[in-house]
C-alpha cells in the first residue's frame, strides 16, 4: 500500500504500562488502605473499564462525545469501582491519575523505535491518535522514542472518542490529505481498524498475541494483520 501518513494508536500499540495497570493500581491502592489482592484489583479494573466501554457504545454517537471533564469523570468512576473500601477515594484517584501521566510509568515496545525510524527515513510522516486523554502529551514529551510524531490526535481534545467517524474525520482534516493516503495502525479491531475504514483510511491491526499463537486467517478482510510493528515495512510501497 502507498501512504503519506502512518497514524499509530498509543496504548497497546507503541507504549504499554510498566508495571501493568493492575500492579500499579494494587500498589497505589495499598497506600490508601486497600487490602485487596492483586487478582481482585485486576478483576475489578477489568470489570469497571469494560463497563465504561459499554456505555460508550450507545446506538448513536452520543456515547462517543467526550471532553477533558468527561474523561476525568470516567477514570474517577473506574477508581471508585475498583476501590470502594478506600476512605480517601479522591486522594487515591488523584494519585493514580497523576501516576499515569508520568513517562516513567510507561515502556516503549521494542519494535516501536526501529519502526518509526525506518518509516521516517522513507519519508513517511508519523502521527499518533488515541482515546487516552491530555496526559498523553507529557508522556510523548518525556519519551525520546516518541519524538518523531508530528501530530497528536487525542479524543478528549477532538470532542469524540474512537471509533466514531467524527474522530477519524478530524484526523483526516488535521493531516490535510486524502483519507486513502493515511494508514491507521492499532491493536483494537473496532476502535482502530473499523473506525478508520469507515472514513476511507487504510488500516492494519497489530495483534501481538499472534507472535505466540500463530497466524490469523485474514483472507478477504479489508485490512492487514501483523504481529509486530516491524512487519509494517513489508506492507508499504
Amino acid at each position: 500500500m502507498e501512504v503519506e501518513w502512518v497514524v499509530f494508536d498509543a496504548v497497546g500499540t507503541v507504549i504499554d504500562p510498566e508495571p501493568s495497570v493492575a500492579h500499579a493500581y494494587h500498589l497505589i491502592g495499598q497506600e490508601f488502605g486497600s487490602r485487596q489482592t492483586l487478582e481482585e484489583v485486576r478483576s475489578g479494573f477489568k470489570s469497571a473499564f469494560a463497563e465504561t466501554e459499554r456505555q460508550d457504545r450507545s446506538p448513536d454517537t452520543a456515547g462517543l462525545v467526550t471532553s477533558a471533564a468527561v474523561e476525568e469523570a470516567r477514570w474517577r468512576h473506574i477508581v471508585a469501582a475498583v476501590f470502594p473500601e478506600v476512605e480517601d477515594g479522591e486522594g487515591c484517584f488523584q494519585r493514580l491519575h497523576d501516576y499515569f501521566a508520568e513517562p516513567a510509568a510507561w515502556r516503549v515496545f521494542d519494535d516501536t523505535l526501529p519502526t518509526l525510524h525506518s518509516l521516517s527515513e522513507r519519508g513517511i510522516r508519523l502521527a499518533i491518535a488515541s482515546n487516552f486523554d491530555h496526559r498523553l502529551h507529557p508522556i510523548c514529551d518525556g519519551i525520546a522514542e516518541l519524538g518523531s510524531f508530528e501530530k497528536r490526535f487525542i479524543s478528549s481534545e477532538l470532542g469524540f472518542r474512537k471509533p466514531s467517524a467524527e474522530f477519524y474525520l478530524a484526523v483526516v482534516a488535521g493531516l490535510n490529505t486524502a483519507p486513502e493516503r493515511i494508514l491507521m495502525v492499532g491493536d483494537g479491531l473496532e476502535n482502530d481498524v473499523e473506525g478508520a475504514l469507515s472514513v476511507g483510511m487504510k488500516a492494519v491491526l497489530i495483534d501481538r498475541k499472534l507472535a505466540r499463537n500463530g497466524h490469523a486467517d485474514v483472507s478477504g478482510r479489508p485490512y492487514g494483520v501483523i504481529r509486530s510493528l516491524s512487519q509494517l515495512q513489508g506492507l508499504l510501497t
